[in-house]
C-alpha cells in the first residue's frame, strides 16, 4: 500500500476492536465467526451485544483477544443504575473489555456534573475486574468547543479511553477530531477511533493522528486477505 509500511499495518491489526458482529441482526454464529477471524489475525478485541457474550467468551478462551461489550448502547440514555447493572452482569459473565456511551443528552444540556457522575459510578463497578474502560462521546453531535470539553471530562474521570462514535449515530472518526482530542488530553488517555473507518489506509492514518485503538469490520479481513497478511496462531 502506498506510503504505508508493514510495521504500521501490524500495529493497526493489533489495535483493532473487531465490530463485525455489533449489528442489530447479528446471529450467534456471526459472533463466533468474528471471534475466529480475530484469533486468526491477532486483533485486540471482538465486540458484540451482550446477548452474544457467551459465544465471545467461549470462542476467545485461551486467547489474548478481549471479549468486549457495549454499555447503554447506542443512545446513552439509560439511568446510571441500569448502566451499572448492565456492566456488572457483563463482567460476571466474562467480559474483558467495555465501552460505555455517556449520557449524551445531559452533556448537550450542559449538565457535566451528571455526566461525570454517571461515568464514575459505572467505572466503580468495572474497576475491580481490571478491564479497559472506554467512554463513547458520539462526536458527530458535538460542536468544536464541546469536543474539547468532553475530552477533558473523560480524561478527568479516570477512564482508560475516549471513543469517538457508536457507529449508529451521525458523524465518523476523522483525523481532525482525533488530533483535537490528542492535543486536548495529552499522551496518556487512549483514543478509540470508531465510525466510518473504511480501509487499512484509514486506520493507519487515524493512528498516525493519535488513535490507539481502531474499530473496523469485515472489509478489514478482506483487505488483509488481499495483502496475503499472515495469520497468527489461532489455537
Amino acid at each position: 500500500m502506498h506510503c504505508i509500511s508493514s510495521e504500521e499495518i501490524g500495529r493497526l491489526v493489533a489495535a483493532i476492536d473487531y465490530s463485525e458482529a455489533l449489528t442489530i441482526t447479528a446471529s450467534e454464529e456471526e459472533a463466533r465467526a468474528a471471534c475466529r477471524a480475530a484469533r486468526n489475525y491477532g486483533f485486540r478485541a471482538v465486540v458484540a451485544f451482550p446477548q452474544h457474550l457467551g459465544a465471545l467468551v467461549d470462542e476467545l478462551k485461551g486467547s489474548p483477544v478481549r471479549a468486549q461489550i457495549p454499555i447503554s448502547f447506542p443512545g446513552g440514555g439509560q439511568t446510571t443504575r441500569v448502566k451499572c447493572l448492565e456492566a456488572e452482569e457483563g463482567l460476571r459473565r466474562g467480559a474483558t473489555d467495555m465501552d460505555m456511551v455517556m449520557n449524551i443528552a445531559a452533556f448537550k444540556a450542559g449538565d457535566y456534573a451528571r455526566v461525570a457522575r454517571d461515568i464514575c459510578e459505572v467505572m466503580t463497578v468495572a474497576r475491580p475486574y481490571q478491564i479497559p474502560f472506554k467512554v463513547i462521546v458520539e462526536i458527530g453531535v458535538l460542536t468544536e468547543a464541546e469536543k474539547v470539553t468532553v475530552a477533558k471530562l473523560v480524561l478527568d474521570s479516570g477512564a482508560d479511553f475516549i471513543k469517538t462514535c457508536t457507529g449508529f449515530g451521525p458523524g465518523r472518526a476523522t483525523v481532525h477530531d482525533i488530533g483535537l482530542i490528542r492535543e486536548t488530553v495529552g499522551p496518556t488517555l487512549g483514543i478509540k477511533a470508531s465510525g466510518g473507518v473504511a480501509s487499512i489506509e484509514d486506520g493507519v492514518t487515524l493512528m498516525r493522528a493519535g488513535a490507539t485503538v481502531v474499530a473496523m469490520r469485515r472489509f478489514l479481513v478482506e483487505q488483509l486477505e488481499g495483502l496475503g497478511w499472515p495469520a497468527v496462531a489461532s489455537s
